[in-house]
């Protein structure tokens, strides 16, 4: 077993995760919603909107996501020279 410390996270790769992540999740997600909102509306075009905006709602929320998560890495660096960052421990398999 080694211990090690995290010290610092990169922001610029939290922010690339994430935001490929939350417009995948987000897609999915409001693919679905858009699906079934648009299967209880009385006309096809509704329908259409529903969809287009789940889609829509999905790209907007990985954008979101990926800001957000982005902030909490930058503030986890800045914490993290407060108090010598979190002790971690590895072990080999």
């Amino acid at each position: 077993m080694w211990n090690y410390k995290l010290k610092k996270i990169s922001v610029l790769s939290v922010f690339k995760f994430t935001l490929i992540y939350g417009i995948v999740i987000g897609l999915i997600l409001g693919l679905i919603g858009g699906l079934f909102g648009g299967l209880f509306a009385n006309s096809f075009g509704v329908f259409g909107v529903g969809v287009v905006g789940g889609l829509i709602g999905g790209i907007v929320y990985g954008i979101i996501f990926s800001i957000v998560s982005a902030f909490g890495a930058w503030l986890f660096n800045v914490v993290s020279g407060w108090i010598d960052g979190i002790d971690i421990l590895v072990e080999k398999k």
